[in-house]
């Protein structure tokens, strides 16, 4: 899927960096849908994915600290809030890394390999364990992006629920070895918010995010 730069206004072409936008042009075609026949889609992942993949399980079961590097105002509230991820659990096929802000363990990247891509969901949840209202929306990463940044358009589920949102797509940057960045950007209404982590240093690990319990 092919998304032209002049797609965007010009105030919201400057919120987002050019090279994301290079990126998602150029992969072409786009990940398949959700419910897309798995005899329809290619069973091994491209090779940047699989090099994006080990370069995220190398650092399963450790904590690192992180800051906003860049934020609108519709994300505010995030400001001044201690923000630390936890590689929480992984396995051949499935990641989960909690996004702990403070004392709020309520967020959750829970990624995972499916449909010859990687799938990205926001799995949100509240103190006694029960899923939020607005949870596990994401999209596919677009094949087949780059070994260091994938990106994930919003996808069907997303749209349905966050209508507004439909063009949402968020991202995971390796912008070195030992730098990770997140963040999302929603073109419609020009809102971004990003998150950068230190991998060189270690943190002590958070406790478990609500709803699963202690390891």
């Amino acid at each position: 899927m092919s998304i032209p730069t002049r797609a965007y206004p010009a105030a919201i072409r400057r919120s987002i960096p050019a090279a994301f936008l290079v990126v998602i042009a150029a992969c072409s075609p786009a990940a398949p849908p959700e419910d897309a026949p798995l005899d329809a889609v290619p069973p091994v992942p491209a090779a940047e994915q699989e090099a994006f993949w080990a370069a995220l399980t190398a650092h399963c079961g450790r904590a690192y600290g992180g800051k906003l590097s860049d934020v609108t105002p519709h994300y505010q509230g995030n400001v001044g809030r201690a923000a630390v991820i936890h590689f929480f659990d992984c396995d051949a096929n499935r990641i989960h890394i909690p996004l702990h802000l403070d004392d709020d363990r309520s967020r959750n990247w829970i990624l995972t390999r499916v449909n010859g891509t990687i799938r990205l969901k926001h799995d949100h949840r509240h103190a006694d364990g029960t899923e939020d209202s607005v949870t596990q929306y994401g999209g596919d990463a677009s094949v087949p992006g780059l070994a260091t940044r994938q990106i994930f358009p919003a996808d069907v589920h997303t749209a349905s629920i966050l209508p507004l949102r439909a063009d949402n797509f968020w991202f995971f940057d390796f912008v070195t070895p030992e730098t990770l960045q997140y963040g999302v950007h929603w073109p419609k209404m020009g809102h971004s918010i990003r998150y950068e982590f230190d991998l060189s240093t270690p943190v002590p690990a958070p406790p478990p995010p609500w709803g699963y319990g202690p390891r």
